[in-house]
């Protein structure tokens, strides 16, 4: 697979886990997300595998906005990707500037390792 096309699943593979459908799979959502993942949410709360997989599922009313995605191979094995999301629940929006890790494992496909959210201040894009 070449870059272009490794950047191009990950974007996808990303916009997906943003998607209701796919957040309420939580077979989905385990293939997409590494077994050590970890996330730092909006909120400052820190989140493992085991807690978003219990926590998707059960969402509702909840829908995300992505704005254009960029991809940064750090490794050829890892890989950033960052954007600016906007979350609408029950008539609320907040955007937050937003950060992946993307990991190729052992079995050759590629997981989400790591994820933080932070508050959009407007002071600054990526």
């Amino acid at each position: 697979m070449s870059g272009d096309e490794i950047v191009a699943m990950l974007i996808a593979q990303e916009r997906e886990l943003l998607r209701p459908a796919t957040r309420a799979d939580q077979a989905r959502v385990a293939a997409l997300i590494a077994d050590d993942f970890m996330e730092i949410g909006a909120r400052g709360a820190v989140f493992g595998k085991t807690e978003v997989l219990g926590s998707l599922p059960v969402e509702q009313g909840i829908a995300f906005e992505a704005g254009p995605m960029r991809v940064v191979f750090l490794t050829a094995d890892v890989a950033r990707l960052h954007y600016l999301a906007t979350r609408l629940a029950g008539g609320a929006h907040a955007r937050s500037l937003r950060t992946s890790l993307w990991r190729r494992e052992a079995d050759g496909r590629w997981r989400m390792a790591f994820h933080q959210g932070t508050p959009d201040t407007g002071a600054g894009t990526i």
